[in-house]
């Protein structure tokens, strides 16, 4: 976990960006705000691989100029990025040090992994799976389509940006949806994310494991979880 706070970046994390590493590839969900300098603590930009980019809010995205800006300086290898048809044009138009594809529903293999990914409803926002270790389910209200892709992973990444008291959120998961999503997809470990820095996070991570079955944890900037 690189950064975890959710909207904005919190005194103590940046936002949503995580670092998959298997067999020497280096698969990046996400680069919100505050994330391109935690980030390399954990890898050099001239070895990440691969960027997939949920959706274009900047609490999601917009660390990839900075990463991009750094990866210029260590490498000649070209920024892989897969993202959203609405990020900027000029991430889509760089040809020589940035190959942008936009993102669908057809799998693909990246290195060592397979991902798959959907469409979920937060605008033009794509939940993420890799293979059956994890399943990121990036920002979005309660869907079958996060359903499907979540079903049968070992670990579920799921945002937690509300309570249920508050009533449904409009393209986000309550800590209670998060717990529901878990039993349903018979995940076995749920770690939750997106958490907004004004917001009492042990109390998410309580109604989240009232109803979870399977243990639960809050993601904090350093975690380190095996697939």
């Amino acid at each position: 976990m690189v950064g975890c706070s959710g909207s904005a970046p919190s005194a103590d994390s940046g936002c949503s960006c995580y670092l998959v590493e298997a067999d020497g590839y280096r698969l990046v969900l996400d680069t919100g705000s505050g994330s391109a300098g935690p980030l390399q603590r954990y890898v050099t930009p001239a070895d990440v691989d691969l960027v997939l980019l949920s959706h274009a809010h900047s609490d999601h995205w917009v660390d990839l100029t900075q990463l991009w800006y750094l990866r210029e300086r260590s490498s000649d290898r070209p920024l892989e990025v897969v993202g959203p048809s609405d990020l900027p044009e000029f991430v889509y138009a760089e040809a020589e040090t940035m190959h942008a594809r936009r993102a669908t529903a057809e799998p693909f293999r990246a290195g060592p992994l397979t991902i798959r990914q959907a469409a979920v409803p937060h605008g033009e926002c794509w939940a993420t799976r890799v293979g059956d270790a994890l399943c990121y389910t990036a920002d979005s209200e309660p869907a079958a389509a996060l359903d499907e892709l979540a079903r049968g992973c070992r670990v579920l990444l799921a945002e937690a940006s509300g309570f249920d008291a508050e009533g449904p959120l409009r393209g986000h998961l309550t800590a209670g949806d998060a717990g529901r999503l878990a039993r349903r997809s018979g995940a076995e470990l749920l770690v939750l994310t997106h958490l907004r820095a004004w917001q009492d996070a042990p109390a998410l991570l309580a109604e989240a494991a009232a109803i979870a079955d399977c243990p639960v944890v809050l993601a904090t900037p350093g975690l380190r979880v095996a697939l």
